[in-house]
């Protein structure tokens, strides 16, 4: 018989025949006198056997040794294969939990599932979408920058500030930061900073205090460099301004 043939007989396509010639484990048949190959019924017994093992979960580049083996006895092989499928379960229901917990609080599928509540309070109470999307990119910087081993610390971090009587302070500062202007004089700017730094100032240094393990050079240089690049000049300014306030407040604490 003939590729098309063949394909057609095991319900396959005849480019995934060249694909199982290319990858050695289906035999090429001598080419007749007109030019085509001839299958035989082994073909067919092996491609089935082919596509019997590759639906189980097998890959088919090492699928040769299998079909090849002088033995039946594939009690290893299915234990291997049970071992796999169920490690694929664990994960999949994992992935599940964490669509879930992001479905609950409507959070952006692209955030870290631990903070998706905290991340979705920043969101509702931002007053612009680039706000919105400034804070939001910030959350999934950090989050990566500082790993598994920082994101306990962080998490715990935005829980404090998700606490409804800083929540509402931070809404107001959000929403003063937003429309801050880019030609806005200094007295403006200084007016923003000192709100924030007597505002959070304990808060921040306490929170300092929790995450001094933490190594964040290389988070803070990256957030800067995104901040830089999202916000306007006196909005820049005035997180400089907020640094420098914070860092002066802990050291005189310290």
């Amino acid at each position: 018989m003939r590729s098309s043939e063949l394909a057609a007989l095991a319900g396959v396509s005849v480019r995934t025949l060249r694909h199982y010639h290319q990858l050695g484990i289906l035999d090429e048949p001598p080419r007749s006198l007109n030019g085509y190959r001839e299958y035989d019924v082994h073909h067919l017994v092996r491609i089935l056997r082919i596509t019997r093992l590759a639906s189980l979960g097998l890959p088919l580049q090492g699928l040769a040794e299998i079909l090849d083996a002088p033995s039946d006895d594939s009690s290893a092989l299915l234990d291997e294969l049970d071992a796999e499928v169920g490690a694929q379960i664990a994960r999949l229901e994992a992935r599940r939990a964490t669509i879930a917990e992001l479905k609950r609080w409507n959070a952006a599928p692209d955030l870290p599932s631990e903070l998706a509540p905290y991340a979705a309070l920043l969101a509702a109470s931002a007053s612009t979408s680039e706000i919105a999307r400034f804070d939001r990119e910030q959350t999934i910087l950090l989050s990566h920058l500082v790993g598994p081993s920082g994101t306990a610390a962080i998490t715990a971090l935005y829980a404090r500030f998700a606490d409804p009587s800083v929540a509402e302070v931070s809404r107001a500062f959000t929403e003063r930061f937003a429309a801050l202007p880019p030609d806005a004089s200094e007295g403006e700017i200084a007016a923003l900073v000192d709100h924030l730094v007597t505002s959070f100032g304990p808060l921040v240094r306490d929170l300092r205090l929790e995450i001094a393990d933490l190594d964040l050079s290389t988070a803070t240089a990256l957030l800067t460099d995104h901040a830089d690049d999202m916000l306007n000049p006196a909005q820049q300014h005035a997180l400089e301004l907020i640094e420098q306030g914070l860092t002066a407040m802990a050291d005189d604490a310290g």
